[in-house]
């Protein structure tokens, strides 16, 4: 279009806004200015008296470099906390870490050497406190790099002492109201990290284990029952044999020997044992077997008794179940309610302690060769296998723990179960169905098992009395030592006499003993975290309880959600959130989890560095993070791809503004033309659809409204069409400043839209239209929204429908005439459309430029039964300004090689 000697005469677009977006040389760039002008702060001041919008930030754990996982969820955080700050909002972010428990212990003992056992308490908690600093301000400054938003100067960590007095005087309340207990049970094990583990820090494995049937030698019956169990290293620990109390058991003869089993169970266990030949000689029922006295399996001085209980299934094993209360939940409430004794060889270390007899010193797992060599040469060995099964394991280690009984603090979660099930009823849930996911985790969990055997924590400040033994916390004991907490932190129980926290006169509650001495646990990490909600929301200036968004990967409706959760309802009786959004996991593009013994992650910052933080943060934002997320080159190709077309987009619209001033040059949306009136109307209801998905937290949909509709509406449609009308009408005629009007509004609202996702675009699209005094704010993120409600009547709407119609089918025939070589372009092309009588009317009324829309050199409309379009070669020639073929050429004397209409437009231009 335009080539020789009119090239002067059209109205080439001007942008401001580069070529090339250049990402990873502008926005290290635009980071600076950013800190520069203390953007956040900026932020909160130009809202100042608006509405307070808190996403409270679940933390990190502060051990590492981040990776994909961190960056998508701090992405979303940032795309919502400036999606509420462009609403108007007044947005509050205090990112925040989680800086206790066994990961950054195991980073000191690599470092010194050395074993919290061999250095002085304060000294070990010295050389933590430095690791968690050091990756605080790694992750911080990574998060930044991102385009993250937050009040960086003033976050959070769990190891400040504010923080650790806060979570103490949660814990006072809580042990005053009556829900902490100290009990004896089982709890999860970690024999190699030596410490109890919450359900939270337990994941399930495959693992291998044996599968084994013992016969227990009779004393006074005619019988020997068979139990199945894979761990045959708790069998030192036996008290007991269960049966279920309604279900019937054989007496089994086989060769001179009779075994008990569950009738239903007979056939399995004969078939895994091998017993070609057995009679059943008797039946009796379950609950009658009760009392019955049998030799213990391992110790020749100890019995066992049969018990009945309701858990033993029918599904698998024997039918009788072995019985450890000692390592196991189920075996130990059905001890304490027969009053079994409850036997625990086995030490911190995993090993067998000197009561095991010939087991002394051994580690659990070699013990299984050991009893089983045993068992066989008692001849109480029936079979040995194995089998692969589902068995929990440290998160921290990967090892397989055990479960082992001894005396922990507790968080009594009965007591208030139900509530906490009922509360959730009160928050938002995003995805919907991801409320089902924590109840059902609620309904089951056990009592929350709350202290530690380890040293970088904070510490439980529960006292034993040396004169009975008995431990226990004291709410006045707890807050003398808050009060040394919010000065020292909480080395001070490392570096104060226990006297120092004692109240005048005080007492053992027990006993009445005045002797005392501190104990040595820490309090669970998700405890920290847990009570984070009071440590930050009731602490930091202008903040909430509860906030009004909680966002975390899925797998915190087991942590973080529910921890939250559990501490929030007893200390201030409702939940700490008002809604929840959950995101999936990251995977590679082979459906892997990211992992390094795989080598498939991918480090957010190389792909920063690599393509732009833009590009990976509107790769995220373009998945369906609401499950699990495939991950790799071929997703950022295709950001780079819908990157490079919204850009390229605004980069048009921008540069043909380049002559409009608003003030002077504004057409009332009124008077401007329909297919400009058309855009505005199509655009921004796009917009409402978009800032829809934006409050639902459903961003993978901004892509998928914004990016189809700017490639296949406003750039292949509107664009395309107005295009000659922008370089070639005068420059402020009607029709090109009506078109101009309509590309105003978008720019600005365009570049907002897309501010939350790609921050430092949009800043640099912000400060194109800044360059052409379109907008006065410095910063994107110091302006509002700017949506307006431009509507045109139903008769316009089916206006362009029709047109539309005639668009498609007239492309559909133009290419196929292209691709047979009779037209060159579209403008060599002549289209004759015909209408239904009513749709014609429709038509004309509407006052579409129909020639401008299809891009076509000439269109005649006739009345008809149905639409019918035909294209042909349009006939006459070539105007060399507008390329159009026309049969007008040399119409006006003074440009005798132009058409009229170009001749025209040259001529008001004058």
């Amino acid at each position: 279009m335009g080539k020789g000697k009119y090239d002067h005469t059209i109205n080439l677009p001007k942008p401001f806004l580069p070529m090339r977006a250049g990402l990873t040389k502008r926005e290290p760039e635009r980071l600076k200015k950013w800190i520069e002008m203390d953007i956040y702060n900026r932020m909160k001041e130009a809202r100042k008296d608006a509405k307070v919008f808190v996403l409270h930030d679940g933390p990190p754990y502060a051990n590492g470099n981040i990776h994909l996982g961190h960056a998508l969820n701090k992405v979303l955080k940032d795309i919502t906390n400036k999606y509420h700050f462009l609403k108007g909002e007044k947005v509050l972010y205090v990112p925040g870490w989680d800086t206790h428990g066994l990961p950054i212990e195991n980073a000191v003992k690599k470092k010194t050497g050395k074993t919290h056992e061999e250095m002085d308490p304060v000294q070990w908690r010295a050389e933590c406190k430095k690791i968690a600093e050091h990756f605080i301000g790694v992750q911080m400054e990574s998060f930044k790099r991102l385009g993250v938003f937050g009040d960086w100067d003033n976050f959070y960590a769990t190891f400040q002492p504010h923080y650790e007095a806060k979570e103490l005087e949660v814990l006072t309340k809580m042990v005053e109201d009556g829900y902490i207990i100290r009990e004896h049970k089982p709890v999860y094990w970690c024999p190699h990290c030596k410490t109890a583990l919450a359900e939270a820090e337990i994941e399930y494995k495959e693992k291998t284990s044996h599968s084994i049937f013992v016969a227990f030698d009779p004393i006074d019956t005619d019988f020997s029952p068979v139990i199945w169990t894979t761990t045959p290293w708790t069998l030192p620990a036996n008290v007991a044999i269960a049966v279920h109390p309604a279900e019937h058991y054989v007496k089994v003869k086989v060769g001179d020997r009779v075994f008990l089993i569950a009738e239903k169970r007979i056939e399995e266990v004969a078939k895994a044992i091998g017993w070609e030949e057995y009679e059943i000689i008797g039946k009796v029922l379950g609950s009658e077997l009760e009392g019955i006295t049998v030799k213990h399996p391992i110790y020749d001085d100890k019995t066992s008794i049969i018990v009945t209980a309701d858990f033993v299934s029918m599904e698998d094993g024997t039918g009788l179940v072995h019985m450890a209360p000692g390592h196991g939940a189920e075996d130990h409430q059905v001890a304490m309610e027969k009053n079994l004794p409850i036997v625990m060889f086995i030490d911190d270390e995993g090993k067998y302690t000197k009561e095991a007899g010939f087991l002394e010193g051994v580690f659990y797992k070699d013990a299984n060769d050991i009893v089983l060599d045993l068992l066989n040469r008692k001849g109480r060995l029936l079979y040995s296998g194995t089998i692969r099964h589902s068995y929990p394991h440290c998160w921290r280690c990967h090892n397989p723990i055990i479960f082992r009984a001894i005396e922990q603090w507790f968080i009594d979660v009965d007591k208030y179960r139900q509530k906490a099930i009922e509360a959730l009823g009160d928050v938002k849930w995003y995805p919907p169905q991801s409320v089902n996911r924590i109840r059902s985790m609620i309904e089951v969990r056990p009592n929350w098992c709350l202290s530690r055997q380890r040293l970088w924590g904070v510490p439980i400040p529960a006292l034993r009395c040396k004169e009975c033994g008995h431990t226990f916390l004291d709410p006045e004991v707890m807050r003398k030592f808050i009060s040394y907490v919010r000065e020292e932190g909480s080395d001070a129980w490392f570096t104060h006499d226990v006297e120092d926290f004692l109240p005048e006169g005080f007492r053992c509650p027990k006993c009445g003993g005045t002797h005392f001495e501190k104990t040595n646990e820490v309090l669970d990490v998700w405890f920290d975290s847990g009570v984070s909600h009071a440590a930050v929301l009731e602490q930091w200036p202008e903040h909430h309880h509860p906030a009004d968004l909680y966002l975390e990967g899925y797998d915190q409706h087991r942590g973080w959600f529910q921890t939250s959760l559990l501490t929030s309802i007893p200390y201030k009786g409702h939940p700490p959130y008002r809604a929840v959004v959950s995101h999936g996991f990251t995977l590679d593009e082979k459906g892997r989890p990211m992992s390094k013994s795989l080598g498939n992650g991918v480090d957010p910052i190389e792909v920063s560095e690599k393509y732009g933080a833009d590009i990976l943060r509107y790769a995220l934002a373009m998945l369906d993070y609401t499950a699990d997320i495939m991950f790799g080159e071929t997703v950022i190709k295709g950001a780079v791809d819908a990157y490079r077309k919204l850009r390229n987009t605004f980069r048009f619209i921008e540069g043909n503004l380049f002559d409009f001033e608003p003030e002077k040059d504004l057409v009332p949306f009124d008077e401007m033309l329909p297919l400009d009136r058309w855009i505005l109307w199509k655009f921004y209801d796009q917009v409402g659809r978009i800032m829809k998905a934006y409050d639902e937290f459903d961003y993978y949909s901004v892509h998928g409204i914004l990016l189809p509709f700017v490639s296949r509406v406003l750039s292949a449609v509107y664009l395309d069409a107005v295009k000659s009308r922008l370089y070639l009408r005068p420059k402020k005629s009607l029709k090109r400043r009506s078109a101009q009007t309509a590309l105003y509004y978008i720019a600005k609202t365009f570049a907002q839209i897309l501010a939350p996702i790609i921050p430092f675009t949009a800043e640099d699209m912000w400060d194109a239209l800044k360059e052409r005094g379109f907008v006065s704010e410095e910063s994107i993120f110091l302006s509002k929204f700017d949506i307006h409600n431009f509507d045109i009547s139903n008769e316009e709407k089916r206006a362009m429908e029709i047109a539309l119609s005639i668009r498609e089918l007239s492309n559909e025939q133009i290419e196929k005439l292209r691709a047979e070589k009779v037209l060159g372009h579209n403008l060599d092309a002549s289209v004759r459309v015909w209408l239904k009588p009513t749709d014609k009317v429709v038509l004309e009324e509407s006052g579409i430029d129909l020639e401008e829309l299809l891009i076509v050199s000439h269109v005649e409309v006739y009345e008809g039964d149905d639409l019918k379009v035909e294209v042909s070669k349009a006939e006459g020639q070539k105007c060399p300004r507008c390329w159009k073929v026309k049969t007008d050429i040399g119409a006006d004397p003074d440009y005798p090689d132009l058409c009229l209409e170009c001749a025209l437009d040259l001529k008001h231009s004058e």
